[in-house]
């Protein structure tokens, strides 16, 4: 089902039952899955590679130069985007800096109109992009995270799984695992709605409140108050030793603080 005014690379490898739009431009290299959705005039550049039944909107362009000045676009890197991923319409996602290198896509993400994915970011699984939103350059977001509509994430900031961006806000500082934060770069609570949504139990969320107020309770830098709280137990269920374990390791651009007043209905 490819509509014959589509631009095909006889160097792309199309799946089976694969549905492809007017005036669609598919460029060398690239690899669609099966059972693959690709609207009218969506462009799909060099060294692509799209998994099974996933849905490209009109106007998206995946495998766009990097806007970094120092690239070479000699370099060979591309994008790589997981099985049923929704890329709505006008989305843009830059292919990596490095040779061989991808900037990816997780499965079961969707990617809202007009969002952006700057080179060599990681999108894990499961994950939103609400409309307009933005990510900077080498940014990784981890499992189930929401990005709100005309939200921006820096470049090389990490955001952990679970967590939520408010819309219109900004983070410059890596976001924890299961909080949420508004404004800019400023947590506001737990995302407790969407942990009962995981299903997680009762008992661990507790715990994770309590680990969650200890460590914002203390003092000193992040990775020594994390290492010190796991010492002392704080990481007896799964999703605390996960939100402490953020802070030890590593980041490029250090950590959001709590904003004095938290958001109460969000710990309840």
């Amino acid at each position: 089902m490819i509509h014959n005014s589509a631009i095909i690379s006889k160097t792309a490898e199309i799946g089976e039952n694969v549905d492809i739009g007017p005036y669609v431009v598919i460029a060398d290299n690239v690899k669609i899955g099966n059972n693959v959705k690709i609207a009218a005039h969506a462009v799909i550049k060099s060294n692509t590679i799209v998994g099974d039944r996933c849905f490209i909107d009109n106007f998206a362009v995946i495998g766009g130069l990097p806007q970094d000045k120092n690239f070479d676009e000699n370099i060979n890197s591309g994008v790589k985007i997981g099985n049923e991923v929704v890329i709505r319409e006008n989305v843009t996602i830059h292919r990596a800096t490095q040779e061989s290198m991808y900037t990816t896509i997780g499965s079961r993400c969707m990617l809202q109109s007009g969002s952006h994915v700057a080179h060599d970011c990681v999108v894990m699984d499961d994950t939103v992009l609400a409309n307009c939103s933005m990510l900077g350059g080498h940014s990784i977001i981890g499992n189930h995270c929401f990005i709100g509509g005309g939200a921006a994430v820096h470049q090389w900031v990490r955001v952990g799984d679970y967590a939520i961006l408010g819309g219109y806000s900004a983070t410059a500082l890596d976001l924890p695992p299961y909080v949420m934060s508004a404004d800019r770069t400023k947590i506001i609570g737990l995302n407790i709605v969407g942990l009962r949504r995981a299903n997680i139990s009762t008992k661990n969320i507790s715990n994770l409140k309590k680990c969650f107020m200890e460590f914002y309770s203390r003092t000193g830098f992040a990775k020594d108050r994390a290492i010190k709280m796991l010492s002392e137990g704080y990481g007896s269920c799964k999703e605390s030793k996960h939100f402490l374990e953020f802070f030890t390791s590593g980041t490029h651009r250090g950590f959001a603080p709590l904003r004095r007043k938290i958001c109460t209905n969000s710990i309840d």
